[in-house]
C-alpha cells in the first residue's frame, strides 16, 4: 500500500539489512518452564509473529546473572553453554521467514528479592519501590567488572545461537537502568554522578562485546528517554534523556530502542487504553534529531497507518509494535496487502499487563490464540459443511462463530438486537474507549468473510433451531444485569448502570452507584465528567475495584476524584428506601441510610437460566461460552469460545 510505503521500506542497523522498518519490541511472556530455556510453546510464539511479516524481533529480556540477583521465572537465561542450543532452535525457527532476531540481555539487580548468598547487586543501596524488593548490596568495582563480563559472555553465546544482535536492557527498573537513573545511582566513583559516568558501565560491556563478538555485531540499548517522575527527586526528564542517548552512541551503541517510564510510573511504558497513540512521540523524535543512530521507539502504536505516519515524521527509524502483536500475529502481513481492518487491534485493556505483572502466562483480551499456539495450530477444515447454530452476537458467539466457520462448519448466529457486539456496545460508551468499536467492526467483518449468516434483530427459539437440525448448540447468549429481589427494587430512580453509560438512562443530583467493578467505575466516571452529581461509590469488599487490575483503578480514578465522591469500602446493600437506599457495615453489621435521587446497580451480570432451560429440553449438544457459562470480561468470552469451538466434535457423545 502506498500510504504505508515507508513502514516497509528496506533499511539496515550497521550491516544488518532489515525487509521493514516494523519491530517487535521484548515483552516478558512467562512462557518458559523452570529450565528456562526456549520450549515449543515460547518459539510457537515467536514464530507466529515471525511468520507474520515482522523485519526484526527482539526476544524477550534474558537473564545473564541469577547468582547475584533472581530472575523473573519464565524470563530466559543465557548464563551457561547449555543454552545455545536450545536458542539456537529459536532463531532457526525464525530466520526462516526472513525475519531478523535479537534478544535483550538484563540482569534483576535491586528489583530482586534476596538471594541465596545475600542482598542482590546494584549500583548503590536505595530500595527499589515494590514490596518484595531486598535493599540491595553496592556493587565494588571489581564486581562491576564481575557483571560486565556476565553480559559480555551472554552475548558470546546469543552470536553463537544464531542472534543477529543483542540489546543491553538499561530501562524499566533493571540493574543497567540502575546505574542510568540518579536516583537509584548515587555512587560518588567513576560509575555515578554526571551521564558520562553512569553510561560507563554500558560503555564497557559493549566494548567488551565487540572484541569478543567482532565490532560489527550489532548491540542495541533500551533505555528511557524521559522517565515522565519530575515530582520523584533524581528521575530524570527529556533533556537528560537526550545526554544519556548522546553517551550511548558515544558508547559504540549500534541503534537506541527508546522506552519511558521507571518503576515509579511503569504506565509511561506500558499504557491503559485511556493513553491516545503518540502521546510520547517528542521523546524519541528529540532522541532522533540528537544522534546519528538508528532510533527504535514505541508510540502506543495500534494501526499499520499510525505507524507509518510516525515514521514519516521524523519520529523513529523503526516503529516498535509489541502489544499489537499480541492482538493479531498477522498485523503485518494485513498491512502489507491492505486489509487494514481485518487486524484485530489492541484496546489496550491490560489484560497482559495483569497477567505479567503476577507472573503468570500472558494471554490476550481480543487473541485467545497468543501463547497457546503450540496447543492450537491452524485447524483443519473438517467441518464438511454440517450446519452449527450460535446463539447471541456479543464477542464468545462472535469468536465461536468465527472459529467454526473456519473450520468449515455451516454457521448460523442468531442476535437478538440490531447490531452485533453485545456487551461490547455499551464497553465502547465509556469515556477514551472508542478501540472496542473498532473491534466490534473488526469481529462483524470476520463472520462476514467466513460466511456465517448472521440474523439480527432474532431471537432464536428451540423451534426455530431445531428446524436447521444443527449438529451443535453454542450458547452465548449473555445474560442480565443483577438487580437484587428486595422491596423498591422496580422503582423508577433504581437504575441499571449500563444504562446510565449507554444514555438510556439520564440521572443527576445525588447518586448512590452499587458496585465498583469495571462498569461501576466507568459509570463513576461518565458522571462525575457530566459535572451535576454528588457521588457515592459503595462496594462490599474491602479494596476498590475488587475486579479490576490496579492500574486501571488508578487511571479510572484520575477522572472520578475530581467530582469528590464518598466511597463507602466494606459496606452492602440491604434495602431501598423511600430517602435512597440502606446500607450495612460488613465489620460489625452496622446499618444507615443514603439520600439518593438516583441509585445505580451495577452488581454484574449473571446467565439467562430460562432461556438456556429453554435449550436443555430440546437439545443434547449445547456448549455454553462467555457470559453464559460464568460471567466475566472480554478474555474470558474470547477464550471460552475459542477453546470450545476448536475441539468441538460432533461425533463424540
Amino acid at each position: 500500500m502506498e500510504q504505508l510505503n515507508k513502514l516497509f521500506e528496506r533499511s539496515k542497523i550497521g550491516n544488518l539489512r532489515l525487509k521493514n522498518r516494523a519491530v517487535m519490541p521484548p515483552i516478558y511472556t512467562c512462557y518458559l518452564d523452570w529450565t528456562e530455556l526456549p520450549n515449543e510453546r515460547f518459539i510457537q510464539y515467536y514464530e507466529e509473529r515471525a511468520k507474520g511479516g515482522m523485519g526484526m524481533i527482539i526476544v524477550q529480556g534474558t537473564c545473564v546473572d541469577s547468582e547475584h540477583a533472581v530472575g523473573f521465572a519464565g524470563g530466559g537465561s543465557l548464563e551457561t553453554d547449555m543454552a545455545i542450543g536450545s536458542y539456537g532452535v529459536l532463531t532457526e525457527r525464525l530466520h526462516k521467514y526472513d525475519c531478523k532476531v535479537a534478544v535483550e540481555l538484563h540482569m534483576n539487580g535491586a528489583n530482586s528479592v534476596m538471594t541465596p548468598s545475600g542482598p542482590p547487586w546494584a549500583p548503590s543501596d536505595v530500595k527499589l519501590p515494590k514490596p518484595t524488593a531486598a535493599v540491595p548490596h553496592p556493587m565494588t568495582v571489581d564486581e562491576i567488572k564481575i557483571l560486565e563480563q556476565k553480559f559480555i559472555d551472554a552475548a558470546s553465546r546469543a552470536k553463537e545461537a544464531g542472534f543477529d544482535a543483542v540489546e543491553l536492557h538499561a530501562a524499566h527498573s533493571y540493574v543497567l537502568y540502575q546505574f542510568l537513573s540518579p536516583h537509584f545511582n548515587t555512587r560518588t566513583d567513576e560509575y555515578g554522578g554526571p551521564a558520562e559516568n553512569r553510561t560507563r558501565i554500558i560503555k564497557e560491556i559493549i566494548a567488551g562485546i565487540k572484541a569478543r563478538c567482532g565490532r560489527n555485531y550489532p548491540v542495541f540499548v533500551r533505555f528511557p528517554g524521559d522517565e515522565f517522575t519530575p515530582h520523584i527527586e533524581g528521575t530524570y526528564n527529556l533533556e537528560e534523556g537526550v545526554r544519556v542517548a548522546r553517551c550511548l552512541e558515544a558508547a559504540g551503541a549500534d541503534a537506541l530502542d527508546v522506552s519511558n517510564g521507571n518503576p515509579f510510573n511503569p504506565n509511561a511504558n506500558c499504557e491503559p487504553y485511556s493513553y491516545q497513540s503518540g502521546w510520547k512521540k517528542h521523546v524519541s523524535k528529540a532522541i532522533k534529531e540528537a544522534v546519528g543512530i538508528p532510533v527504535i521507539a514505541t508510540c502506543t502504536v495500534k494501526d499499520p497507518v499510525f505507524a507509518n505516519q510516525m515514521l514519516e515524521e521524523g519520529v523513529c527509524d523503526y516503529i516498535a509494535i509489541g502489544r499489537g502483536n499480541f492482538a493479531d500475529s498477522q498485523f503485518m502481513n494485513k498491512a502489507k496487502c491492505g486489509d487494514l481492518d481485518g487486524i484485530r487491534k489492541c484496546i489496550g485493556c491490560m489484560n497482559c499487563r495483569k497477567r505479567i505483572t503476577a507472573h503468570r502466562p500472558v494471554t490476550c483480551a481480543v487473541n485467545p490464540r497468543l501463547g497457546v499456539e503450540y496447543i492450537y495450530p491452524e485447524h483443519e477444515k473438517d467441518g464438511d459443511g454440517r450446519p452449527v447454530v450460535v446463539i447471541g452476537g456479543g464477542p464468545s458467539g462472535m469468536q465461536a462463530a468465527k472459529t467454526l466457520a473456519d473450520r468449515g462448519f455451516a454457521v448460523t448466529l442468531f442476535e437478538k438486537q440490531a447490531q452485533l457486539g453485545g456487551r461490547l456496545n455499551i464497553a465502547d460508551k465509556s469515556a477514551l474507549k472508542e478501540k472496542i468499536t473498532g473491534l466490534i467492526h473488526t469481529m462483524a467483518l470476520e463472520l462476514d468473510r467466513a460466511g456465517v449468516d448472521v440474523k439480527l434483530n432474532t431471537k432464536a427459539t428451540p423451534e426455530m433451531v431445531k428446524a436447521m437440525n444443527p449438529v451443535g448448540i453454542f450458547m452465548a447468549c449473555g445474560g442480565p444485569s443483577v438487580r437484587p429481589k428486595m422491596p423498591g427494587s422496580d422503582k423508577e430512580n433504581i437504575v441499571i448502570a449500563e444504562d446510565v453509560i449507554t444514555g438510556k438512562k439520564k440521572v443527576s443530583g445525588k447518586i448512590v452507584i452499587i458496585g465498583s467493578g469495571a462498569t461501576g467505575l466507568e459509570c463513576a466516571e461518565g458522571l462525575a465528567a457530566q459535572g451535576d452529581c454528588q457521588l457515592t461509590i459503595v462496594e462490599m469488599m474491602q479494596k476498590l475495584g475488587p475486579d479490576v487490575f490496579p492500574i486501571l483503578t488508578k487511571d479510572l480514578m484520575t477522572r472520578i476524584d475530581p467530582a469528590d465522591p464518598t466511597i463507602l469500602l466494606g459496606h452492602k446493600l440491604t434495602a431501598f428506601t423511600d430517602a435512597g437506599v440502606k446500607v450495612q457495615k460488613v465489620e460489625d453489621g452496622s446499618e444507615f441510610e443514603l439520600d439518593a435521587d438516583y441509585v445505580v446497580l451495577a452488581m454484574g451480570v449473571r446467565p439467562d437460566f430460562y432461556q438456556l432451560e429453554q435449550f436443555e429440553e430440546h437439545f443434547e449438544k449445547i456448549f455454553y461460552v462467555g457470559d453464559a457459562s460464568n460471567a466475566g470480561d472480554i478474555p474470558n468470552a474470547t477464550h471460552t469460545a475459542f477453546v470450545l469451538a476448536y475441539g468441538f466434535d460432533p461425533s463424540v457423545a
